[in-house]
């Protein structure tokens, strides 16, 4: 069954027209809203937050309502423990609350993880589907709300939150692991490699892609951080 809710699979066309400008779109859109944001009131900021927190949920929940429909949905990828599905929910949260520690997570994770899957998404549908709009809509969600935990929210990244966030990260996959054993599933995708194109690509094998990710997870939270490398900011 093709169309544009339908479940016939369709070649990616990675980095493609569509791809490109709705990558484009989410830069506009992201941009027009943490400038709004940063001229508002509280009150219009407590609006744009619940309106941001409102479309991810909406997606969220719109993605598990057509697997459901569809005999799609299933335990082994649908659960959300993956690091992005996870982060969906807990920008949500920040965004409600607004808690200092919630908005480290949203910068670091949201947008280190984030980014890699509106770069490379999980598009196994074709590009003309609505798992494509959903998978770059809430990804691309997810992104902004972590710029604007740091640019309208004004939470300032420490020299210690990198290394938090990476401690975290770690305890959450030690976690996630035994869990892919009960479930049979791959979530944070410690089991094997992700289908599809992503920049896993280039690593060599299970477990050494994991080992290597290792650095390169640190290395993107110490750039995140460099932004904020000054005295006000540690």
């Amino acid at each position: 069954m093709g169309g544009f809710f339908g479940t016939a699979r369709v070649p990616f066309d990675l980095f493609g027209p569509v791809h490109l400008v709705t990558i484009g779109a989410l830069a506009v859109v992201g941009t027009c809203l943490i400038r709004v944001g940063l001229r508002a009131d509280e009150r219009g900021r407590r609006r744009l937050r619940v309106t941001l927190g409102l479309a991810i949920f909406l997606l969220l929940v719109a993605r598990h309502i057509w697997k459901a429909a569809t005999g799609l949905w299933t335990v082994q990828n649908d659960i959300p423990l993956h690091l992005c599905s996870a982060m969906a929910w807990i920008t949500i949260y920040g965004l409600w609350t607004r808690r200092p520690g919630v908005l480290r997570l949203m910068y670091f994770l949201g947008v280190a993880g984030a980014v890699q899957a509106v770069l490379t998404p999980e598009a196994e549908f074709g590009v003309m589907h609505f798992t494509f709009f959903e998978t770059m809509g809430s990804h691309g969600a997810v992104v902004i709300a972590g710029v604007w935990a740091v640019m309208v929210e004004g939470y300032r990244p420490t020299a210690r939150d990198p290394w938090i966030v990476f401690g975290l990260l770690n305890l959450y996959a030690a976690v996630v692991f035994p869990l892919n054993r009960l479930f049979g599933s791959n979530y944070l995708y410690l089991i094997e490699k992700p289908p599809g194109s992503t920049l896993l690509d280039f690593f060599p094998g299970w477990p050494w892609y994991i080992l290597l990710l290792e650095p390169l997870a640190i290395g993107l939270f110490l750039l995140l951080r460099l932004p904020f490398r000054n005295p006000a900011a540690v």
